[in-house]
């Protein structure tokens, strides 16, 4: 090839389009000397300015396999598109500032870079299954029709830094690897706007930017692949923004999106990098106007300080594997942590739920030889019901929170602490703590609007309830705290202290089952006669444990009462059978017999009162008792008028002597029972005293053990 036709070429190249029509040359001619120029020209010859062409075609050429200096367009125009289909390109191309009617580029290779930058492209872009082996660059660059460049590889730093897409884009496919290390490198789109659909499904990225991006249409990052630092950074999503099953691999952030609509995370991993970074990935500030979709998701490090969720936020079977940061941040619709768990100390301090807040099932494993607190909900601001029903704690705070509705920690564990301290805002303060299970920690009362805790079938242990009314409010504390079929002592060691609340339960006569609360609540177990027997039965086990045998026996006291009621109850129900209603005649006999001559064993003085007073109240029977009563050789009174006279006095007291003397077994002789009914007491009042002798016996052993 000589100079002449390359010159001739460039020459046709210069002219602008009105001058070739004159001339008489047609767009055929015209992208032939293009085409050559492009393949045969060196170094000033492959830049063209201002310059006005019909087309480029490319197809299926190797070009620049004669050389390879780059080809610069500056302010150019191609009317009909560039076209470069199955084509090897082995020399650098640059578009910069101009117009291109379109873009055919498939299955074609760019071993060198390419950059259309500050341009329009006002036809569609086609760029299937292309590679571009360098750096690929269209910042600032306009898209006005459907842009397709799905499949396409590029091998090293992409960036299409503020440019515009104004119709449909699709990197569907793509991979993007970059070579850099540096973050916001590999590839870029920050500041870009996308005016319609932008898909990024199945596409691998390396270290990517997205930071002040924003889509105005639908973002469809599903199953995309990120394995270097990716930033979406003040980037806004103006309709549905879906990256469910999304991997990102190192560090993500999110901090300061705005999401307008639906955001779906479901089944993403956030895995983060091996740098040790507080935050795998970071929501911080980030604004969720709708649907907030996280559900079945993976996270490391995970900080969503300060996020607003201002619809739902579903966070279903989510797992924190690490950290999980939600310090201060606001949930105005339902917060769903169904199921979640949360492997390391989950952090929701000064967080606020307008909406409902569900935690059931979730876990916060934590360890507790780390942090005091594994799950801390220091602060935080319940203004609807906050449902922790099967919830699974290793340490807990939950202190200063605010509450207007229901606290339910039913069936909860809480394996190793719980602080709390609770604050009503409104309505009638309720925590649930039905079937809960607490090991140690402290629930303490505020100064002012006391909160009601519901602890039924609760399993307690070294648990501290405390006050910070300092005038006399303990007197009332166990008032606030519903005892019912409690138990008290399930934790080796770990029994709950009632020697710590023994002022309080002398005034009250040792009840613990009563609960101050006015309203219709339903709750689980009824205060049945049985049920209150099984709630001091559990507590009289517990301060046996513990050694406080004071607290053990008057609850033993207390038992014993509410199992006469029931006794009684039985006994009355005309439903049961005849021997189960005498049985339990009998019982509540014994038992009342019982707990008036000894108050089970924890009266002493009642025992020595009735043993001392018994054989009084029997004399009255040989004195007025009629023949049956006689006794020999004394003479039984007519009235009682009969008392005021010597004669009379003196013969009451000598059959009060005779039954005392009956009764203590004395037997001096002097007087005998001579009626029928007289040889039958004297009999019962040995029996009774031997009766009564055991009791005294009795009740002077369980007061040594006190």
């Amino acid at each position: 090839m000589t100079d002449t036709p390359l010159t001739e070429s460039r020459s046709i190249l210069e002219l602008s389009p009105s001058e070739r029509a004159a001339e008489g040359i047609d767009a055929t001619a015209v992208e032939n000397a293009l085409i050559e120029v492009i393949r045969y020209g060196e170094g000033e010859q492959k830049v063209f300015e201002g310059r006005s062409f019909p087309y480029l075609e490319l197809d299926y050429l190797d070009v620049g396999r004669e050389n390879n200096h780059p080809v610069e367009f500056r302010n150019c125009t191609f009317r009909n598109g560039i076209s470069v289909e199955h084509a090897d390109v082995m020399l650098p191309l640059v578009f910069e500032e101009c117009e291109i009617g379109g873009l055919e580029i498939e299955d074609a290779r760019f071993e060198y870079d390419v950059e259309i930058v500050d341009s329009t492209v006002t036809g569609p872009v086609a760029a299937e299954e292309s590679r571009f082996d360098r750096d690929c660059e269209f910042s600032d660059t306009v898209f006005e029709a459907e842009t397709r460049l799905e499949e396409i590889t590029c091998g090293d730093d992409t960036c299409f830094e503020s440019a515009v897409f104004e119709d449909l884009v699709s990197f569907r496919g793509g991979s993007f690897a970059g070579r850099s290390n540096a973050m916001d490198d590999n590839t870029s789109f920050a500041g870009t706007t996308f005016e319609d659909e932008a898909v990024f499904e199945r596409v691998e990225l390396r270290a990517s930017t997205f930071d002040g991006a924003t889509f105005e249409g639908p973002a469809r990052f599903r199953e995309c692949r990120v394995d270097g630092d990716v930033r979406f950074t003040d980037t806004s999503f103006e309709t549905l923004a879906n990256f469910a099953e999304a991997r990102f691999t190192e560090d993500a952030t999110f901090a300061g999106a705005h999401f307008a609509d639906e955001a779906r995370f479901q089944g993403a991993v956030f895995e983060g990098g091996a740098r040790s970074l507080e935050d795998d990935v970071s929501f911080e500030n980030a604004t969720f106007a709708g649907l907030a979709q996280f559900g079945e998701a993976e996270f490391r490090y995970s900080n969503f300080e300060a996020a607003t969720f201002q619809g739902e936020a579903v966070f279903e079977e989510t797992w924190f594997m690490a950290d999980a940061d939600f310090v201060d941040a606001t949930f105005d619709g339902q917060a769903d942590f169904d199921e979640a768990r949360f492997v390391e100390d989950a952090d929701f301090s000064e967080a606020t739920f307008r909406g409902r807040a569900v935690f059931r099932g979730a876990e916060f494993q934590g360890h507790a030889n780390q942090l005091e607190d594994n799950a801390t909900f220091d602060s935080v601001t319940f203004e609807e019901d906050a449902n922790f029903s099967g919830t699974e704690f290793t340490s807990a705070n939950f202190m200063r929170v605010e509450f207007a509705e229901t606290l339910d920690f039913d069936d909860a564990t809480f394996e190793d602490r719980i602080d709390m301290l609770v604050l009503a805002t409104d309505g009638e303060p309720y925590v649930n703590l039905t079937d809960t299970t607490l090991r140690g920690g402290t629930i303490s009362q505020p100064k002012d609007g006391w909160v009601r805790y519901d602890l039924t079938r609760a399993s307690i242990g070294d648990i501290t309830l405390q006050s910070a009314d300092e005038s006399g409010g303990s007197q009332r504390l166990l008032d606030y705290f519903r005892f019912c079929n409690t138990v008290f002592s399930e934790f080796d060691g770990n029994e709950f202290d009632f020697s710590t609340h023994t002022d309080y339960l002398d005034r009250n006569d040792w009840v613990l089952h009563e609960f101050d609360d006015t309203t219709d609540r339903t709750y689980a177990v009824e205060m049945t006669p049985e049920v209150i027997e099984t709630t001091y039965l559990n507590a009289k086990n517990s301060a046996s444990a513990a050694g406080d045998m004071k607290a053990a026996g008057e609850f033993r006291v207390k038992r014993q009462q509410y199992a006469r009621k029931k006794y009684l109850a039985i006994a009355a129900d005309g439903a049961s059978d005849i021997s189960s209603r005498f049985k339990n005649g009998v019982r509540a006999a014994e038992n009342a017999f019982l707990g008036v001559t000894c108050g089970h064993g924890m009266r002493i003085f009642r025992i020595f009162a009735v043993f001392a007073v018994v054989p009084f109240f029997f004399a009255f029977f040989y004195t007025f008792g009629g023949p049956a009563f006689e006794t020999a050789p004394s003479h039984q009174l007519d009235s009682l008028s009969q008392l005021t006279t010597p004669a009379g006095f003196g013969e009451f007291y000598t059959m009060v002597s005779f039954s005392y003397i009956t009764f203590l077994t004395i037997g001096y002789g002097n007087i005998g029972a001579d009626g029928w009914a007289s040889r039958i007491l004297v009999a019962a009042e040995v029996y009774l005293s031997v009766i009564l002798g055991g009791l005294v016996l009795y009740a002077l052993i369980k007061r040594s053990e006190m």
